[in-house]
């Protein structure tokens, strides 16, 4: 693993457990089962880790920044 890929992980990590991840991903208009679907995982998962309830593993973390990422509109 790149030493990025490391450093995004454990902000994504941050960022579900403080809020902000869910925050962010309702803002885009990107559901749990978006994510989920993308990172391969159920929906519930999705919604345990921004609940703060499950951490996610290192590559789920980063899966769920990189799925955020590719599925958020990008302004014109």
């Amino acid at each position: 693993m790149r030493p990025a890929d490391l450093a995004t992980a454990v902000r994504v990590r941050a960022e579900l457990a403080s809020d902000a991840a869910r925050e962010s991903r309702e803002a885009a208009g990107v559901t749990a089962a978006d994510i989920a679907r993308v990172v391969g995982v159920s929906r519930q998962s999705v919604s345990s880790w921004e609940s703060g309830s499950v951490v996610p593993t290192v590559a789920h973390a980063l899966a769920y920044g990189r799925a955020l990422a590719a599925l958020t509109p990008k302004a014109a």
